[in-house]
């Protein structure tokens, strides 16, 4: 079958891409072979928006169509060496994804400090389709480049939120607690840096909040009571395909090991649940996060990194 390519650069484009990775997760059974439309949301609004990891989202999105229009498969960069596809099951072929590879490389690699060009793309362990054309352009496989995607029911009996003395569980508050919230993301993902490195212009959060999923009920927070936030778990739930994920956790360093990262998950689990979700995802690419979904979601498939050097 012949597809046509598209440049997606509108914002009817971005929520037809939106629905087309509904209706693959649906004819996937579920499962995250590409990915949960949360998880493209929070591309846009977080990685591009304020972590500015690639062009905004119209510069950098591609579909291939059939004759009739049906969007067949997406392609984007998630970083400038790092790409997603995203593919229809009923049109999957190796013709396709050798077409959509041949159009990504030129565009979506990164040179090296040696003048060659490098280019990334996450495989399923057991995606041999994808890892046959991958092995026919030049890819290797990276062992120590991996990424774990955890996912549970809920339909099942969930145990009840773990009671934390001197932490209080809740909801995110609104604007005037941005700057705590910001602080809390600071102390999480750059404890190793210097505090006088810290941009204390919370705005960012803002963006994350854009994202057409964000609900402040799922964004549980763990306070002290001077107000300090301690942990956060920001849960995206769909309700048309009853799913949702889990798109930024986190403990600061001051308050890990106290359990503060599964009490959020169970709060969420339990929220999500009484919203009418029934299947729940995150992924872990280090070992707290991946301690701590493991405990907690029983289900799990591995991608490992396949990288292209020419």
């Amino acid at each position: 079958m012949k597809f046509s390519r598209h440049a997606y650069q509108t914002e009817d484009d971005y929520w037809r891409v939106r629905n087309f990775l509904r209706e693959v997760f649906m004819l996937n059974n579920r499962l995250e072979h590409s990915w949960h439309v949360a998880r493209l949301d929070h591309w846009r609004w977080h990685f591009i928006a304020t972590c500015h990891e690639t062009p905004p989202v119209e510069q950098v999105t591609v579909g291939w169509e059939t004759e009739d229009g049906q969007i067949a498969a997406v392609l984007h960069p998630i970083m400038h060496d790092e790409i997603r596809i995203h593919i229809q099951p009923n049109f999957r072929s190796p013709e396709l994804e050798d077409e959509i590879l041949a159009y990504a490389e030129p565009r979506y690699s990164d040179l090296t400090g040696d003048g060659q060009r490098i280019f990334y793309l996450p495989v399923f362990w057991d995606d041999t389709l994808r890892q046959e054309v991958l092995k026919k352009r030049g890819y290797s496989q990276r062992i120590d480049r991996w990424e774990h995607h955890y996912w549970c029911d809920l339909d099942k009996i969930l145990p009840e939120t773990p009671v934390l003395p001197g932490y209080e569980i809740r909801s995110m508050g609104g604007l005037d607690e941005h700057p705590a919230r910001s602080w809390a993301s600071w102390r999480t993902f750059h404890a190793g840096e210097p505090d006088s490195a810290y941009d204390p212009d919370p705005s960012w959060f803002l963006n994350l909040q854009s994202a057409p999923l964000y609900r402040r009920d799922l964004d549980i927070v763990a306070v002290i009571p001077s107000g300090e936030m301690a942990a956060f778990c920001t849960i995206s739930y769909d309700d048309v395909t009853h799913s949702a994920v889990v798109v930024l956790a986190g403990t600061t360093a001051e308050h890990c090991r106290r359990g503060l990262g599964r009490a959020l998950m169970i709060e969420g689990m339990l929220r999500l649940k009484d919203l009418g979700c029934t299947r729940m995802f995150a992924s872990a690419e280090e070992t707290p996060e991946d301690a701590l979904y493991r405990s907690l979601m029983p289900h799990k498939k591995v991608t490992h990194k396949w990288i292209k050097l020419w």
